[in-house]
C-alpha cells in the first residue's frame, strides 16, 4: 500500500505540475497579447470601413517590422506578424494599394528584412514602403528595394518616402534634386496615379499659410510645401477610427483625387524602440532638405511620396525645440526649404 500511495503521489505531484504549467501557459502575459490582438483587430476593422471601397494608398505601420527585434519574447514577435498579416489582408483590396513598411536601407539587412515582409505576409500586399519619416537618398533605397525584391523571390511594388531627403540627406550621399528623377526610366512621372494624389487643402502646412498672410515665410511654404500632396497618419489619437477615415477619403473622393493614409496604430506590446536611440539622425535635424516632389519612379509604377508632411515636427528635439511630434513648424518648414539651420 505503501508503494502505491508513493506512486499515486507522484502521479498528484506529476499533475500538478503540469496544471501550473499549464495555467502559466494561459496567464497575464497570453491575455494581455490575446486583447492587444482584438483591439488591434477592431481598429484595423474600423479603418477598412472608414475606407468604405474608395480608392486610397494605405501606408502600414512604419517601423513596425524594422523594430520586430525590440520584441522581448517569440510569443510578442509572433503576434505583432500575425497582426500586421491581418491588417494586409483585411485593407488590401481591388480599390486600395497597401504598402507593408520595411524600414529603410541604413536599419534591418535586406536579407532579414525579406524575411519579416514574408512572415507579414506582404505577398498579399500591394507593396512595401521605405525610409518613412527618414532621410535616407533615394538611389539608396531603390538599391534596397532591389535587393528585398531579390531576397524575396517575388516582385513587389514600392513607394520611398522623399519628403526630407534632398540634398542635405543622410551622409550626403546621392539624392534627387526637387522635381528630378534619378534612374527614371521613360514616362516616369507622368499621366499616372501620382499626379491624381490628394492635396488637403486644410493640412497643417496650408492652415498655417492662410492664417499667416503676412508673414515672409507664407509665400515659400504655400508654393513649396502645402501645394503638394501629402500622407494623413491615423493612429490612437483619432478617435473614431471609421468616421476619420472615412472623412478623408470622402474629401478626396469629392475632389477626384487619390488619398495616401498612414495606419499607424501600434498596440502596447514593449516592440517599440526607444526614442532617444539615434534621435540626432532623424529627430529635426538641422541642415535637411526637400527631396523630389511626389511622383512615380519607374515605368512600374514605383513612386516617391511625401508621407511625412515637411515641416511638421518629430518632436521636442534638434530644430523643433519646444513643439509637439506632429505639430507644423514654421521653423522646421523654411530650413527644409533653403536647407540651412
Amino acid at each position: 500500500m505503501a508503494l502505491i500511495a508513493a506512486g499515486e503521489l507522484v502521479v498528484i505531484v506529476a499533475l500538478g505540475y503540469l496544471l501550473l504549467r499549464a495555467q502559466a501557459a494561459h496567464g497575464p502575459a497570453v491575455n494581455r497579447l490575446e486583447s492587444d490582438e482584438q483591439a488591434y483587430e477592431k481598429w484595423v476593422s474600423g479603418f477598412a470601413a472608414g475606407l468604405g471601397g474608395r480608392p486610397a494608398i494605405v501606408i502600414l505601420e512604419p517601423d513596425a517590422l524594422a523594430e520586430l527585434s525590440n520584441c522581448s519574447d517569440d510569443a510578442q514577435r509572433q503576434a505583432r506578424l500575425q497582426m500586421l498579416s491581418y491588417a494586409v489582408k483585411t485593407l488590401q483590396n481591388s480599390s486600395d494599394q497597401v504598402y507593408l513598411d520595411a524600414g529603410h536601407s541604413n536599419w534591418v539587412p535586406a536579407g532579414q528584412m525579406a524575411s519579416r515582409l514574408r512572415a507579414a505576409d506582404v505577398a498579399q500586399a500591394y507593396g512595401f514602403s521605405l525610409n518613412v519619416a527618414n532621410y535616407e537618398a533615394t538611389d539608396g533605397e531603390i538599391g534596397y528595394a532591389t535587393a528585398l525584391n531579390r531576397d524575396l523571390g517575388m516582385t513587389k511594388r514600392f513607394v520611398i518616402d522623399t519628403s526630407r531627403n534632398g540634398p542635405g540627406g543622410a551622409a550626403g550621399r546621392a539624392h534627387l534634386a526637387a522635381g528630378v528623377i534619378s534612374r527614371a526610366l521613360p514616362g516616369a512621372g507622368r499621366g499616372t496615379l501620382a499626379s491624381r494624389l490628394f492635396t488637403d487643402p486644410d493640412s497643417q502646412a496650408a492652415s498655417w499659410v492662410r492664417a499667416h498672410p503676412g508673414d515672409p515665410e507664407a509665400r515659400q511654404i504655400g508654393q513649396r510645401i502645402a501645394s503638394q500632396p501629402t500622407a494623413m497618419w491615423f493612429g490612437s489619437w483619432s478617435g473614431d477610427i471609421t468616421a476619420a477615415v472615412s472623412g478623408y477619403t470622402v474629401a478626396a473622393s469629392r475632389a477626384h483625387k487619390v488619398p495616401v493614409l498612414v495606419a499607424y496604430h501600434i498596440p502596447a506590446l514593449g516592440c517599440r524602440g526607444k526614442s532617444s536611440v539615434g534621435a540626432r539622425q532623424w529627430c529635426n535635424p538641422p541642415g535637411r532638405q526637400l527631396g523630389s516632389v511626389p511622383q512615380v519612379l519607374d515605368d512600374r509604377g514605383d513612386m516617391g511620396l511625401w508621407i511625412k508632411a515637411p515641416g511638421e515636427s518629430d518632436g521636442d528635439c534638434g530644430i523643433g525645440a519646444g513643439t509637439r511630434m506632429g505639430e507644423f513648424s514654421p521653423v522646421i518648414a523654411r530650413d527644409l526649404i533653403t536647407g540651412k539651420s
